[in-house]
């Protein structure tokens, strides 16, 4: 969703909701950045178990008895015969058996999303097809016991929902892992119970992009049935299905909702509204291999930090110590090539990834920006006024991805609060380039709390990967 940066960066989190229904798609997908060529730039489409032999040697101590040569001489004495000690073989340890893993059974009655539904059962709710569920793999084969790194949406289809006013789950879309026709396991990206809703007042552009890392594992049956729920799923191929129960609304976003969230039930209560199931295309993945335990999610044991934050670059000002992690994000960059002709793109792509506990929301802006530096000093940025932020919803493990991005090095005006571009090429020269992902009102989601990380009247923050060297010609 456009706006002004050089007037809005300013109080962009005090105008979140507000500023973020302009237009704007979610940041890192296909979809997403064909939107956002329509824009000012062009984008192009990650035991050793040795037994140590133990010697024993049992070592006879010769004892020499000297003769009494003033007493008669003592009886010969008869050797003992000698025994030989055999040490008993250890018992072998029982090998523990573990049972095996038992998947739901299709039961038709259930409605489908739930645990032991069947693929081809209806949702509780209509289908709406002016609202889609999206799931994106990064990858089609995982191992059990591990994790999947996903991205997914939900809201309103390009072709038919344009206008469409609605509320959707403000934790993305539900996942139905299905084997053979039967819902064997459930995922998301936060917990089946969290239910909140957030509202959309009828812009394309107001919209949620969530990563996350989802665990496979075995669902409990909704009718009680025989299943091992917990396991990891094991080896085969799977379906995911993802959907959503979304609320619609015959005229404008209530007020109730507008000014928040609400609750899927408090929502489905307000006047004008119809409860209604958003489907999605499923993807297929691979589950190689079996595990008895599922591994602790990822960032699950890691400490938040709430108070590591990067300084804004600034005009004429020094350079910018890097990386830093503001809000524990790690931002990688790879340059196609870090010698061109002055006044040429730099071509890099990137991922920013969330590396703490629970879940990192976030406005985000929708590709990587650069600072340019020359001795020492900010001579130049790619910052520009008019552009976009997204909502971001991140969890450890699951990187997001910016496609490859065409950013003209250019230098920056002088004097103002925000570094901005004058939309000068930058002459020919060595540089050292400080990559950042610009980002505002950053909370991280925990399962006691929510915790900000950033003054809301602070503007906006930055986080900043390592700099390399460009050489324009």
């Amino acid at each position: 969703m456009n706006h002004d940066l050089e007037s809005a960066l300013g109080e962009l989190a005090d105008r979140a909701e507000q500023s973020h229904r302009l237009g704007r798609a979610p940041l890192p997908v296909a979809r997403i950045t064909a939107r956002a060529r329509t824009r000012r730039r062009t984008r192009a489409a990650v035991a050793i178990g040795g037994a140590a032999a133990a010697v024993v040697l049992v070592a006879g101590t010769a004892f020499a008895f000297l003769p009494d040569r003033t007493s008669p001489a003592p009886p010969a004495i008869t050797p003992s015969p000698s025994v030989t000690r055999t040490t008993p073989a250890p018992s072998p340890t029982p090998t523990p058996t573990v049972a095996p893993v038992v998947l739901p059974v299709g039961n038709p009655a259930l409605p489908f999303g739930v645990c032991g539904s069947l693929v081809t059962s209806p949702a509780a709710d209509p289908v709406d097809d002016r609202v889609a569920a999206r799931l994106a793999p990064d990858a089609g084969a995982m191992t059990s016991g591990g994790y999947l790194a996903v991205g997914g949406e939900v809201e309103r289809s390009p072709e038919l929902g344009s206008s469409l006013v609605l509320a959707v789950p403000d934790g993305g879309p539900r996942v139905a892992v299905v084997r053979d026709g039967v819902v064997v396991g459930t995922a998301g990206f936060y917990p089946g119970t969290y239910d909140a809703m957030s509202g959309r007042s009828g812009n394309q552009g107001e919209t949620a992009w969530f990563r996350g890392a989802l665990d496979l594992t075995v669902c409990d049956p909704a009718d009680g049935g025989p299943a091992t729920p917990g396991r990891p799923l094991p080896a085969g191929t799977y379906e995911l299905r993802p959907w959503a129960t979304v609320v619609t609304f015959d005229g404008d976003l209530p007020p109730e909702l507008a000014q928040g969230t609400l609750t899927l039930a408090q929502t489905a209560a307000l006047d004008g509204a119809a409860r209604a199931t958003a489907l999605g295309a499923p993807a297929t993945v691979t589950v190689t291999g079996e595990a008895d335990e599922q591994l602790p999610a990822p960032g699950t044991d890691v400490p938040l930090d709430a108070t590591t934050t990067a300084d804004r670059p600034a005009c004429d000002g020094p350079a910018p110590a890097a990386p830093v992690r503001t809000a524990m994000l790690d931002l990688q960059v790879t340059p196609q090539a870090t010698t061109f002709a002055a006044g040429s793109p730099l071509l890099a792509a990137g991922t920013v990834q969330y590396t703490g506990p629970g879940r990192l929301r976030a406005y985000g802006y929708y590709a990587i920006e650069y600072w340019i530096v020359r001795d020492g000093i900010v001579v130049g940025t790619t910052v520009q006024a008019n552009d976009a932020f997204s909502v971001v919803d991140l969890g450890a493990g699951a990187p997001l991805a910016f496609a490859e991005d065409e950013r003209g090095l250019t230098s920056c005006i002088s004097g103002v609060d925000q570094p901005l571009s004058d939309g000068n090429p930058l002459p020919a020269g060595v540089y050292q380039v400080y990559p950042g992902w610009i980002f505002s009102a950053p909370v991280v989601r925990l399962p006691s709390e929510t915790v900000p990380l950033q003054d809301t009247s602070a503007g906006y923050a930055v986080t900043l990967g390592t700099p390399f060297t460009v050489t324009l010609t």
